[in-house]
């Protein structure tokens, strides 16, 4: 992750192609080699799912499904044998490192199921300070292990590197299948956390990390050679199945082929970036019910390569979309007041975790949101309905908030649209589809 934010929603990403020059309207992404998926889970008990967990690891296929709204979260197995247990770990698209609370953590979150024990773990195996590994953002340890700490959205965590076992789900296209082991992936053991009470819902254990870095899950998977860096997801709206259906993180060739994606480029982020690992897109500016807003500029969201601020990123572990205070200030404006004219009174009551309400709203038409991308034509369009949420009896919300920094589209606004990252062709695809269509049920 990069900076988690309170209610942090955790789930996972996009559709695929190679091409790394400009690319306008729809397009078709490359057909995939090797592939997998990993389930997306809700929140209920695992216990019923473990018998569908394998498959050969072309097949993988990880369960997603809302933790808490909009939080969404991957179930994956950690160790061997009888010490192995099923966690859920929420989606995070920033983060350096998967992590996960070990024993003894300070505070111990509640989460779903016991807390890991490495000391109980037979094959979990501590990193070294001379691994060619534990180098930074990773320092060696006076108790000769490596260190790791890492902040997103307000959310800390420190503890030490290890390796474990990891399981995961069959692939729905394989039928399901048995348990498939992948040993010695990397994995955060974190000891202590700040803010991680916010993002786990009393549910997730901890953080599966699809960035660029190194040592992230995807990196893990590239790097041996069991998927050809392209990952894909789907976020269904939480309240049509609770508790009774989840989605699926797909990889390679799992990923359905939409002929009609249109596609953005993911800004590279190498040097010129400030070695950031999160996935930049570039945003040129807003419409709001397919209208052109004047006083939103390309400007407001650019990223100063000094101080290493600005920009705009997708990740599905943001529960809200974020937008820069200067552009966020011109859409509230223009949302109250369309809301305004059609009887909508604003409420002057604090909402906590929103900027715009409303007290009284009767049977007005939510507007809709449009993201202008840098490739002419190419748009991310966001349907009224995933704009707004109902706080409580009294207030009506605008499910966007202004943020100091950055811009981050997070996951209440990318439901019902396939997100597939092609990270050779540095290219983002997306396409809208009814993602309660791609979940099976929960056993």
């Amino acid at each position: 992750m990069s900076v988690l934010y309170a209610c942090k929603l955790c789930l996972l990403l996009v559709l695929l192609n190679s091409a790394s020059h400009t690319v306008a309207g729809t397009v078709a992404p490359p057909t995939p080699s090797a592939g997998f998926s990993l389930p997306i889970v809700s929140n209920h008990n695992t216990a019923g799912m473990l018998g569908q967990l394998g498959a050969n690891l072309t097949s993988i296929g990880p369960h997603i499904a809302p933790v808490g709204w909009p939080l969404y979260g991957v179930l994956v197995g950690v160790g061997s044998g009888q010490t192995r247990h099923f966690y859920k770990l929420g989606l995070d698209l920033v983060s350096n490192l998967t992590w996960m609370q070990c024993q003894p953590c300070v505070p111990e979150v509640r989460q779903e199921g016991a807390v890991f024990d490495s000391a109980l773990s037979p094959r979990y195996k501590h990193m070294k300070p001379t691994d060619p590994k534990c180098t930074a953002p990773y320092t060696p340890s006076s108790r000769n292990r490596c260190s790791f700490y890492t902040t997103s959205w307000n959310v800390a965590a420190h503890g030490y590197l290890g390796s474990d076992t990891f399981a995961f789900a069959g692939s729905p296209s394989a039928g399901g299948g048995h348990n498939r082991d992948v040993d010695n992936l990397i994995l955060g053991c974190a000891h202590t956390t700040h803010g991680f009470e916010r993002l786990s819902h009393n549910i997730l254990a901890g953080v599966l990390s699809l960035s660029r870095h190194p040592t992230s899950f995807m990196s893990q998977l590239t790097a041996r050679g069991l998927t050809d860096s392209r990952f894909s997801y789907c976020l269904f709206p939480g309240q049509s199945h609770p508790n009774t259906r989840h989605g699926f993180l797909r990889f390679g060739r799992d990923i359905p082929r939409h002929d009609h994606a249109q596609s953005t480029s993911l800004l590279f982020t190498g040097s010129g970036y400030g070695q950031s690992s999160m996935y930049y897109i570039r945003i040129v500016g807003i419409s709001l019910n397919r209208k052109k807003l004047n006083g939103v500029k390309t400007a407001m969201f650019r990223r100063d390569l000094q101080t290493r601020r600005g920009g705009s990123v997708i990740d599905p572990g943001t529960p809200l979309t974020r937008l820069v205070r200067a552009a966020y200030d011109v859409v509230e404006a223009e949302v109250a007041a369309d809301m305004h004219k059609q009887g909508a009174r604003r409420s002057t009551v604090p909402v906590q975790g929103y900027h715009l309400c409303f007290g009284s709203w009767g049977h007005v038409h939510f507007p809709s949101l449009t993201f202008n991308l840098y490739e002419e034509a190419t748009r991310l369009f966001i349907k009224p309905e995933l704009l707004f949420v109902r706080v409580n009896h009294e207030h009506l919300c605008f499910a966007v908030v202004p943020d100091e920094e950055m811009t981050v589209i997070g996951a209440a606004q990318q439901v019902d649209t396939r997100f597939t990252f092609d990270l050779p062709g540095n290219r983002l695809y997306f396409a809208q589809e009814h993602c309660s269509a791609d979940t099976h049920p929960t056993v």
